[in-house]
């Protein structure tokens, strides 16, 4: 009888020591999850806002408007004759200023003899990536609009 008692506390004791871990192994789990959750969050989803920029009567082929996007940075609207475009005028070298001229169909930027194309394409100079173009939409009133980020 001393022998089946003994068992039976083995058995118990494993049983018991069993259970106990695995409810340690999730409680330690959920705190991972947690603290995983904590120090890398989910990215939020970009929103974005129409911003009224002109009126496409106002706004002839090859004619342009300077404006400020919701960070209050320069941007410019173009009318090619292959539609609207929204470009920004920070130079992506240095960050300086970019220059629409309507006359050679270019930004220019000097600092550093930067050339991008109606797109924002670099052509010539030192700028590693295009500037940064913003979607454009019209509306059945002939309002512009561009689409832009909202600010954090």
């Amino acid at each position: 009888m001393s022998e089946n008692k003994s068992n039976d506390l083995n058995r118990r004791g494993f049983f018991q020591r069993l259970m106990m871990s695995l409810g340690l192994t999730a409680s330690y789990g959920t705190i991972g999850a947690y603290a995983f959750q904590f120090l890398i969050p989910k990215k939020a989803a970009k929103k974005f806002r129409k911003v009224l920029v002109a009126s496409l009567p106002d706004l002839p082929v090859g004619g342009s408007k300077t404006f400020h996007d919701l960070r209050g940075r320069e941007m410019v609207l173009v009318n090619t004759f292959d539609g609207l475009r929204a470009i920004s005028t920070s130079c992506t070298h240095l960050g300086c200023k970019a220059y629409y001229e309507p006359d050679n169909d270019r930004f220019f930027c000097p600092c550093h003899n930067g050339v991008f194309d109606l797109n924002g394409n670099v052509v010539a100079g030192p700028p590693p990536s295009p500037l940064e173009g913003y979607e454009v939409q019209v509306d059945e009133n002939d309002n512009v609009f561009v689409l832009m980020q909202e600010t954090a």
